[in-house]
């Protein structure tokens, strides 16, 4: 399945990288996702429990589910991803792209959104950006997680954490540092109430590659030190619907990086970080 994509706007069509926007077709979930979404929600006894959250950062091994979603006996939320990107696509390329997105381009018409955003899911996607120009302070994102079906988008900014202040151990956080082995840890707000808890590990593909080994519990986040549930995060975020939504938006926005992304990285990366 091919998504039609929202066009954009006629000042956007002017900026050269709208090419990558409009030569890249959006594919759904490839049949093997499909076929694991068309099975309905995992059993929650099979989900990391949060508070043995730190089992995912490890250098090899996998759960009993690496791609499912469910609600847990307390209410909340929960979603194991898996993906795999090939050796076409770098570290070097990962880590240029999640830079220059929050960088908005020289020529970029006002209230339009983020264009550089746009290209990683065109269906979802609207604005990125750094909070007040600030890292520190956050990044926030505006998108829908539906797909296309019409949903309002919501504002959420990520604020990371690192895990070293939540009870991992120093020396097996600098053991996956020195395997080159990636973490990103942060917890997500939201213009709305409501909080998601994000964890994933980044590591070398067995067979090719590198995959992404991600957890998202729906109604927790991270205050001094400790996870907490937010009693607040509204009963729409908390149905097995907006988990199955988020988990298709995910799946289709991480193989399509490796669509564009290299041909984006070979034009862009040599050029300055507002280049149109």
């Amino acid at each position: 399945m091919v998504y039609q994509i929202p066009e954009l706007t006629e000042a956007e069509k002017k900026l050269p990288v709208a090419k990558y926007y409009y030569n890249y077709p959006l594919h759904g979930p490839n049949p093997l996702y499909s076929q694991l979404l068309d099975l309905g929600a995992m059993s929650p006894k099979d989900a990391l429990p949060l508070d043995r959250c730190f089992d995912l950062l490890r250098p090899e091994g996998y759960d009993k589910v690496e791609y499912g979603y469910c609600m847990m006996p307390d209410g909340s939320g929960y979603i194991a991803n898996y993906s795999v990107l090939s050796d076409s696509v770098t570290p070097e390329m990962r880590m240029w792209y999640v830079k220059w997105l929050n960088i908005h381009s020289k020529h970029l018409p006002e209230g339009v959104g983020n264009i550089r955003y746009k290209l990683w899911n065109q269906v979802d996607h609207i604005d990125h950006g750094l909070v007040d120009g600030d890292f520190k302070k956050g990044i926030y994102t505006l998108e829908t997680l539906d797909m296309g079906r019409g949903s309002e988008a919501i504002r959420s900014i990520r604020h990371n954490f690192d895990v070293r202040d939540y009870g991992f151990p120093e020396d097996k956080y600098q053991a996956l540092m020195d395997a080159h082995i990636g973490i990103t840890s942060c917890w997500e707000s939201f213009d709305c109430p409501g909080s998601h808890l994000v964890l994933s590990v980044t590591r070398p593909c067995p067979l090719g590659g590198v995959e992404t080994l991600s957890r998202e519990w729906i109604g927790y986040k991270a205050e001094n030190g400790k996870f907490v549930r937010d009693p607040e995060t509204p009963d729409f975020m908390l149905c097995e619907q907006y988990l199955r939504d988020v988990q298709i938006h995910n799946t289709v926005e991480q193989q399509h990086l490796s669509t564009f992304l290299p041909e984006l990285y070979a034009e862009y990366h040599d050029k300055p970080m507002d280049a149109d």
